[in-house]
């Protein structure tokens, strides 16, 4: 039985890894502070720290820039275009609002409702596949209570590489129940 969007379940608010990358990088600096010979420390230390953020921020703004103007290009698009893309009659519209809503939240910090269609390709939205992986198939799969386990069956494994394939591929994945796996709710639907 299809899932009625009122009954998707809630997003939950994820743990903040970037000040946990941060905490990472002061702590190796600390070690190497201690470790490392007084003359190269200092050095070594802030040239490599100084190195790595210049070039990840570079490489994020880049691609944010890229995507401000890819949602000022779509302007007026909605979860309706995207749906239409769709057979609903044979794809599951939970699973259809659910990744779209994902991927919008994943999107955020970009465009506050940036327009997201089945065409893209999800490198060219989500730069990380660890975000991919970690972060936006887990959320998927909870919200629209599809299991993570067995996946190597599902015909689309290893073939994500747009949205359109990323909502086929929780369309064919089994429900969690189906599974025999608890639903996790979240504290706020608890």
């Amino acid at each position: 039985m299809r899932t009625s969007s009122r009954n998707i379940l809630p997003r939950q608010t994820p743990l903040q890894a970037p000040g946990i990358v941060l905490w990472g990088v002061l702590l190796i600096a600390a070690i190497a502070l201690y470790w490392l010979p007084p003359a190269w420390t200092t050095v070594t230390v802030f040239a490599t720290v100084a190195t790595v953020i210049a070039c990840g921020s570079a490489a994020l703004s880049r691609q944010r820039a890229r995507l401000r103007k890819l949602a000022i290009e779509r302007k007026g698009e909605s979860i309706c275009h995207f749906a239409r893309s769709f057979n609903t009659r044979l794809v599951d519209p939970g699973v259809i609002r659910v990744v779209y809503d994902v991927l919008q939240h994943e999107l955020e910090s970009v465009h506050p409702a940036f327009p997201v269609r089945a065409s893209d390709t999800l490198q060219r939205l989500i730069s990380d596949p660890d975000d991919l992986d970690m972060g936006v198939a887990p959320e998927v799969a909870r919200r629209a209570r599809r299991s993570l386990e067995n996946t190597q069956a599902n015909p689309y494994f290893g073939k994500v590489h747009s949205v359109f394939d990323l909502v086929m591929f929780f369309n064919v994945q089994e429900r969690a129940r189906e599974a025999g796996l608890p639903i996790v709710r979240s504290a706020s639907t608890a």
